[in-house]
């Protein structure tokens, strides 16, 4: 019971369930049905070529970012569809580490290092959404929720910029702190430790001295947003709910600062909580249509990653199980 207490697997759940109680409360289910049967279906077509895109372009800023570590498009496109393969099946946003892993894998960049890639494009995502905040400035200031919900966004990218400049400016500092923490490990698990902490600063500051591959990561990162925004779009449009540029990019700034909440695997039940919030109590639309909305949406996304995660995995000879966190947590593995 204790252990049980202590899983991060079972507080998800837990988080899971609580938000989609919180989704589902008070709705009147009896309008759910003439909803769905007034939708466009001819437009999930189109969310999955968007989809698609999305996936490829930001592939291909991956694939920029690791300039040092040349890999073929085909990689990095693979890598980052497995990344939401498994954030999607795995607790903690496993996927970030998976992704990095494959790489390691596939012997084209150290784990650590790739990890640390996946950070710095984590901070391009954050400088994306505050930017798409400003489009949608009038829904947050009229909405104290969401006010402290952009400062607490605005903080913590500003704190992983801070990190990537401190690690730029004062790298041998930092090497020498955290090789006085691992010294207190055996040794074998010190020197794995040491080596991937150093590779892991290495791939958090690659761009620093580069500015025309940072230019380069940020154009990619604005068009991947882009046909991120189409994808949302198109599934509103589905709905015809004819929403302006502003209206669309507070939904997807409201879901990015969600996803930041601990849950199961997939974000089930905060994404649809989090559509709920931004389309039902923010922009005043029947909180029927912002849950089935959520629930379809979250759906198409969902089995699409599933399908082409699996593809990916049957072409590469790999399972599931194989790329799983617990089979890279051994010091004596190769960086």
């Amino acid at each position: 019971m204790f252990a049980m207490l202590k899983s991060k697997k079972f507080w998800g759940i837990i988080t899971s369930f609580l938000f989609l109680w919180l989704t589902l409360q008070n709705l009147d289910f009896e309008r759910v049905p003439s909803i769905i049967s007034g939708l466009k279906f001819y437009y999930i077509p189109l969310m999955i070529i968007s989809l698609i895109m999305e996936h490829l372009t930001r592939g291909i800023r991956w694939k920029i970012i690791l300039y040092k570590h040349p890999m073929s498009l085909k990689h990095s496109y693979f890598a980052t569809v497995l990344g939401y393969f498994f954030n999607n099946i795995l607790p903690a946003r496993a996927g970030e580490f998976i992704k990095a892993y494959y790489l390691k894998k596939k012997d084209i960049a150290p784990a650590g290092e790739a990890f640390g890639t996946v950070v710095f494009e984590r901070f391009l995502d954050g400088v994306i959404t505050l930017g798409l905040m400003t489009f949608s400035l009038r829904h947050f200031t009229d909405n104290p929720i969401m006010k402290k919900a952009a400062l607490t966004t605005l903080v913590f990218y500003a704190l992983i910029l801070i990190a990537i400049a401190l690690m730029h400016f004062r790298r041998k500092s930092f090497e020498r702190i955290a090789k006085y923490f691992f010294s207190f490990f055996p040794k074998r698990t010190a020197v794995y430790l040491n080596k991937t902490f150093t590779s892991f600063i290495s791939g958090m500051i690659i761009v620093a001295n580069k500015p025309v591959i940072f230019i380069k990561a940020v154009v990619w990162s604005i068009i991947g947003w882009a046909f991120t925004l189409i994808t949302t779009w198109l599934c509103l449009e589905m709905f015809s709910f004819n929403m302006d540029f502003s209206s669309v990019s507070f939904i997807l700034v409201v879901l990015a600062i969600g996803s930041m909440i601990p849950s199961s695997p997939g974000m089930i039940g905060v994404y649809e909580w989090c559509c709920v919030l931004a389309i039902h109590k923010i922009l005043g639309y029947s909180p029927e249509l912002a849950a089935t909305f959520g629930l379809i949406s979250h759906t198409v996304g969902y089995v699409w990653v599933a399908i082409v995660g699996f593809t990916i995995l049957t072409l590469e000879n790999l399972s599931v199980s194989e790329l799983q966190p617990e089979n890279q947590s051994n010091p004596t593995s190769s960086n």
